[in-house]
C-alpha cells in the first residue's frame, strides 16, 4: 500500500476516532484512560513484529479518542475549580470594541471576552478565556490590561429538544466560565494591532446605513448587526456570505495576487518571481485570518493554500478529497473540542459537497450554449440546495424557499463588489486616505443598499421541518447519485422501496396516548401537554429585552415536533409565565387562551367548577373561584388533567393560603399522579398538608440554575424528600417529558435519557 494511502487512512482514523466526543454520555475516567493507554503502547510494540495495516488504524482510532478526550477533560479540569468562586484576576481583552463611545450605560451591558494571565496573583501556564458581564462605563478595548474582582460561573444552558444548545457551544469555543464585575480597574491602555485597525474602519463604516454589515464582513464581528438585517439574511439563506470563511479569504488571496502582478509589470526582470504573488497571497491571507479571529472555515481555507503552495513547489499532487481529509485530521490535533462546532460541521460539509459536485457532475463543454456563468451558477445553487438539505435541517431545523434565488443575486454582488471594496476600505482607512475611504465604503453600502431591498421582497418564506422528516433531506443525495448513475432505468422497484423507507420517520404512528413536557426555560414556566400533533400550553415562560422564552425556546420546540397549539392557558399575570403569549398567539393565531383575568381576552374563564373535554382528556378548573382584574400568585389559574387512569394538577405560582383552601374545599380531588411544584418550589408553596393530599407519585419544578431568588428552597425539597416524593427539577435535568401509556408512565429529562452528553453536565456546585 503506497505511503499516500496509508498517510490518507490514518488521517481518517483519527478524524473519527475523534467523533466520540461528539456522542460520549461520559467521559473516560482516569482509571480508564490508563487502561486505553497501557493498550495502545501494546498495539505500538505488536505492530514492530506484525507490520499489519489494521493493527495500525485500531491504533489510530485508539490515539485519537484518548487525544480528543483527554483534550476535553484537561479543559474541565482547568475551568471547574474556578466555577462559582470569588476571586481577582488580571486579564487582557480578547473581544475587539465596536462603539466609537468611550462610555456606556447600563441598557448595554453585555458579555466582553478576556484572556486570564493571573489568578489572585498566581499567574497560570494554560490559556483560559472568560467572558465577563461589563457594567462600567469604560468600555475597553482589544489589547488593554484589567484588574477584575469577579464572582465566577458556568455557562449552564436550557436544555430542550429544537433549541440552541448553548453548553455545546460554550464547550466547543472554549468559553465554559463566565462571571459579574464586582471591581474593575485598568492596568494597561495599550490597544492590539486589530483593535487600531477597527478603530479606523468604525469611523467611516458608522457613517453607512449598513455599516453593521460593512463590520462584520471586514472584522468577522456580527454582534452589531441588527435584527432585522439577522432575520433577512436568515429567512433568505444568505447568513453564510456573511460570516468569514474560505470564499472571502481565497477573494482576498486572489486581490493580493493580482495587485502584486500588476506591480510585477513595472519592476525590472530581476526582481519578477513566480512565487511573489503566490507567497504575497498567503501572507495577507494569514493575517486576515487572524484579523477576523481564525474561526474553522478560515483556518481549513488558509490550510487548504498552504498544503496547495508545498505541493506545488515539491511538484506533488493529491486530489481534493484528500487535501480535505488531511486539513480536518490538522484541525482536529489542534482543538479535538472543534468537533463540537457548528461551524466546522458546516463548513467541512460544505467543501465536501463541492468536491462531491465538480467530481460527478463535471462542467459542460464550453462550446455549449448552457455553459454561460448564470446557467454554471444556477445549477451549481440547485445541486447545493439539494445535498446542503441535512445538514440544514439538522442544524437550522428547515431551510429557506427562495434560498436558491437569494444566493444566485448575492453571491456575485458580495463576491466582486462588496468584498473588495470592503478590504480596500480597509486599507485605505488605515492608510489614512480618507476620500477614498469613503468612496469604497459607498460603493459597499450602495451594493448592500440593493441587495437588501431585492431580500426583503424574499423573506418570510422560511421552511420549518419537523424532526421526523430530517431523515427525508437525504433525498437530495439519493436522487443525484441515482440520476447520475443512471441506476433508476434498471432498479426502480429497488428505488421505490429505498423512497418509503426513507418516508417511514414521518408516517410512523406514535404509540403513547398522551404526553407532557415540561420545558427548560430559566426561571418561568411552560408546559407542553400534546396528544398527537395537537397541543396545549400552560403558561409561556419570560419576555427580555430582545426576546423571550417563546421565540428562543417554545416555538422551535413545537416547530421540533410538528405541534400545532389549540389552546393556551395562562396561570397568572407575572412576566416569567406570561411573557411569550404575544409571540405564541402570532404563531398559532387561532389557539383559543384560558385565564383566570378578566382583562386578558378570553374564550374560556379559569373558575373554579368548569371543565373542557380536549383530545379525549378532561381540564378541571379547581381554582380561583372567580376572576379578577388582574391576576396574580394567588389567582394562578389550577388546572387537573385527566386521561381517567393518571392526572396531573397544574398549579401556576399557588402560595400557601390558596393551597389551605383547596384542602378545605376540593379535598377529594385533589390526589394527583404528577404535580406541578407551585412557584418554583419558593418556601411560600409547598406545604406538609397540600403535598399529603396532593400525593403525587412524581412532582415537576420549572426552576433556573442562577437566580436571585435562590430557589429551589432548600426547605421546600427538604419537605419532598421527607414524604419520600420524587422530583425533578429542569435546572438540573432540562426538558422534562412524560410519557403516559395504557399500563404505565415513563419518565425522560434531557440530560440524562433525551440526550445524555458529557457536554451537558451540571458543572461545578450542585444545586443547593
Amino acid at each position: 500500500m503506497s505511503h499516500k494511502i496509508l498517510c490518507d487512512l490514518y488521517c481518517l482514523c483519527f478524524s473519527i476516532g475523534c467523533l466520540s466526543i461528539l456522542f460520549l454520555a461520559k467521559l473516560p475516567t482516569i482509571g480508564t484512560c490508563y487502561f486505553l493507554l497501557s493498550a495502545l503502547i501494546f498495539i505500538a510494540f505488536l505492530n514492530l513484529f506484525l507490520k499489519n495495516v489494521m493493527v495500525l488504524v485500531i491504533g489510530f482510532l485508539l490515539a485519537s479518542f484518548l487525544w480528543s478526550t483527554q483534550s476535553a477533560l484537561n479543559y474541565l479540569i482547568l475551568v471547574e475549580r474556578y466555577i462559582d468562586k470569588k476571586i481577582t484576576i488580571v486579564a487582557v481583552v480578547k473581544s475587539i470594541k465596536i462603539s466609537q463611545d468611550s462610555i456606556i450605560d447600563k441598557q448595554d451591558e453585555h458579555y466582553i471576552d478576556f484572556e486570564i494571565k493571573e489568578i489572585d496573583q498566581r499567574p497560570i501556564n494554560n490559556q483560559l478565556t472568560i467572558s465577563l458581564l461589563w457594567k462600567n462605563n469604560i468600555i475597553p478595548a482589544a489589547g488593554e490590561r484589567w484588574q477584575l474582582r469577579i464572582k465566577t460561573k458556568v455557562v449552564h444552558g436550557n436544555l430542550n429538544q429544537g433549541g440552541f444548545d448553548r453548553q455545546r457551544f460554550a464547550m466547543a469555543n472554549r468559553r465554559l466560565l463566565v462571571g459579574a464585575i464586582d471591581e474593575a480597574i485598568q492596568i494597561e491602555n495599550t490597544k492590539s494591532f486589530r483593535q487600531q485597525l477597527v478603530d479606523k474602519t468604525l469611523l467611516y463604516a458608522d457613517l453607512f446605513n449598513y455599516g453593521d454589515i460593512i463590520l462584520a464582513l471586514a472584522f468577522g464581528e456580527r454582534s452589531k448587526l441588527t435584527s432585522e438585517h439577522k432575520i433577512i439574511m436568515y429567512q433568505t439563506g444568505i447568513a453564510h456570505l456573511m460570516a468569514i470563511s474560505g470564499m472571502h479569504i481565497i477573494l482576498v488571496v486572489y486581490l493580493v495576487n493580482q495587485l502584486i502582478k500588476g506591480v510585477q509589470f513595472i519592476l525590472p526582470i530581476r526582481l519578477i518571481f513566480y512565487w511573489f504573488p503566490l507567497l504575497g497571497g498567503l501572507a495577507v491571507a494569514t493575517f486576515y485570518a487572524w484579523l477576523v479571529g481564525l474561526n474553522p472555515p478560515v483556518m481549513r481555507a488558509i490550510l487548504a493554500l498552504f498544503i496547495w503552495l508545498v505541493l506545488r513547489y515539491y511538484k506533488k499532487s493529491l486530489n481534493s478529497w484528500q487535501v480535505i481529509n488531511r486539513i480536518i485530521a490538522i484541525l482536529l490535533f489542534f482543538d479535538p473540542l472543534m468537533i463540537l462546532s457548528e461551524s466546522f460541521w458546516l463548513s467541512c460539509y460544505a467543501v465536501m459537497c463541492l468536491i462531491f459536485i465538480a467530481q460527478w457532475f463535471p462542467t459542460l463543454k464550453k462550446s455549449s450554449i448552457k455553459n454561460s456563468y448564470l446557467w454554471q451558477l444556477l445549477k451549481l445553487q440547485f445541486l447545493l440546495t439539494f445535498l446542503l438539505l441535512p445538514i440544514q435541517f439538522f442544524i437550522f431545523n428547515g431551510i429557506s424557499s427562495v434560498a436558491i434565488i437569494a444566493n444566485l443575486m448575492a453571491i456575485p454582488l458580495i463576491s466582486l463588489i462588496t468584498f473588495p471594496a470592503i478590504v480596500m476600505m480597509m486599507v485605505m482607512s488605515f492608510l489614512n486616505f480618507s476620500y477614498l475611504t469613503i468612496w469604497l465604503g459607498m460603493m459597499a453600502d450602495l451594493s448592500l443598499s440593493g441587495l437588501f431591498y431585492l431580500l426583503k421582497q424574499l423573506s418570510g418564506y422560511w421552511l420549518h421541518f419537523p424532526s421526523q422528516y430530517y431523515w427525508f433531506g437525504y433525498i437530495g443525495w439519493l436522487v443525484l447519485i441515482v440520476h447520475r448513475i443512471n441506476v433508476w432505468q434498471q432498479h426502480k422497484i429497488s428505488l421505490l422501496l429505498i423512497f418509503l423507507l426513507m418516508l417511514s420517520p414521518a408516517i410512523k404512528q406514535r404509540q403513547e396516548r398522551w404526553q407532557l413536557d415540561m420545558l427548560d426555560v430559566g426561571h418561568g414556566l411552560a408546559i407542553v401537554i400534546r396528544s398527537g400533533n395537537s397541543a396545549i400550553l400552560y403558561d409561556t415562560g419570560a419576555k427580555w429585552q430582545n426576546s423571550s422564552a417563546a421565540e428562543r425556546i417554545i416555538v422551535p420546540f413545537l416547530k421540533w415536533h410538528n405541534l400545532s397549539v389549540e389552546g393556551i392557558i395562562i396561570s397568572h399575570e407575572h412576566n416569567d409565565h406570561i411573557g411569550g403569549l404575544d409571540t405564541i398567539k402570532k404563531y398559532y393565531p387561532d389557539a383559543w387562551l384560558m385565564s383566570s383575568s378578566s382583562k386578558l381576552n378570553n374564550n374560556y374563564i379559569c373558575v373554579s367548577g368548569n371543565k373542557l373535554d380536549w383530545q379525549g382528556l378532561t381540564l378541571s378548573i379547581l381554582w380561583p373561584n372567580e376572576a379578577s382584574g388582574t391576576a396574580l400568585n394567588a389567582e394562578s389559574c389550577v388546572v387537573q388533567i385527566s386521561d381517567g387512569v393518571y392526572t396531573i394538577l397544574l398549579t401556576g405560582d399557588l402560595e400557601k393560603q390558596q393551597e389551605q383552601q383547596l384542602i378545605l374545599h376540593k379535598k377529594q380531588l385533589l390526589s394527583s399522579t404528577i404535580l406541578q411544584i407551585p412557584h418554583h418550589a419558593s418556601n411560600s408553596s409547598s406545604h406538609y398538608a397540600f403535598l399529603s393530599n396532593v400525593s403525587p407519585k412524581i412532582s415537576l419544578g420549572s426552576t433556573s440554575r442562577y437566580n436571585p431568588w435562590k430557589l429551589p428552597a432548600n426547605k421546600v425539597l427538604n419537605r419532598y424528600n421527607e414524604l419520600k416524593l420524587t422530583y425533578y427539577l429542569t435546572s438540573y435535568f432540562g426538558q422534562i417529558s412524560i410519557l403516559f401509556y395504557s399500563d404505565e408512565l415513563i419518565v425522560k429529562t434531557m440530560r440524562n435519557e433525551i440526550k445524555p452528553r458529557w457536554y451537558h453536565d451540571w458543572f461545578g456546585a450542585l444545586p443547593n
